[in-house]
């Protein structure tokens, strides 16, 4: 894989990106999965999660880039990939409560506040490790997707999740191959993160959900 176009794939993958698209994927596109009491309801969960798992978020590393805290919005440091991650985690634990006081105040399907809370035990577990050990979190974002989503599937026998589900696969080799063509990871820094997080997201969507 050339070097624009392994570049273009992390950039559409991007860890902070894909809480949304999987939000949209389980709102619109199974709705017989995750029952949502209004069509105002639905875009009003969308709205939330995009504005604090991407926009603040990516507003946050911007800031921090340009008052020179990290040297790359890349984060190739494992040290400098710390404290970003301990707060967008943070930011990501906020809006999981967000979620669960709606949920205990609506008729919102609870399963929609698992997957989330799966997003963020994930992100929360990168955090950790990243302490010790660099790990990609593209390959684990991509990964805990398909694992949450393969676990759902599984679990209710939801049909409208095999072509998400499909796509899913594609697009995490795709990541892999992106991550290793950039040399942004080494091979076992990939592979430790796409088994961390099929195996977490799988785990907490198959007991919780």
């Amino acid at each position: 894989m050339n070097q624009r176009t392994a570049y273009i794939i992390s950039v559409i993958f991007h860890p902070l990106l894909l809480p949304t698209l999987v939000m949209g994927v389980l709102l619109y596109l199974s709705p017989t999965l995750i029952s949502v009491p209004n069509k105002d309801l639905r875009l009003f969960l969308l709205q939330v999660g995009f504005s604090f798992t991407f926009l603040i978020p990516t507003t946050f590393m911007v800031a921090i880039r340009k008052f020179k805290v990290i040297s790359s919005l890349s984060l190739p440091d494992r040290k400098e990939r710390r404290y970003p991650f301990a707060i967008i985690t943070a930011m990501y634990m906020l809006t999981a409560y967000l979620y669960w006081a709606i949920t205990q105040r609506t008729h919102l399907d609870h399963r929609f506040f698992v997957v989330f809370a799966g997003i963020c035990i994930s992100l929360l577990t990168l955090t950790v490790i990243t302490f010790f050990y660099k790990i990609s979190a593209h390959s684990l974002a991509m990964s805990g997707v398909f694992g949450g989503m393969f676990a759902l599937a599984i679990k209710y026998s939801e049909s409208t999740l095999a072509i998400p589900l499909a796509c899913t696969a594609l697009f995490l080799g795709l990541v892999i191959t992106a991550r290793l063509s950039l040399k942004a990871h080494s091979i076992g820094e990939v592979v430790w993160a796409t088994l961390v997080g099929f195996c977490l997201n799988a785990f907490i969507i198959s007991i919780f959900a």
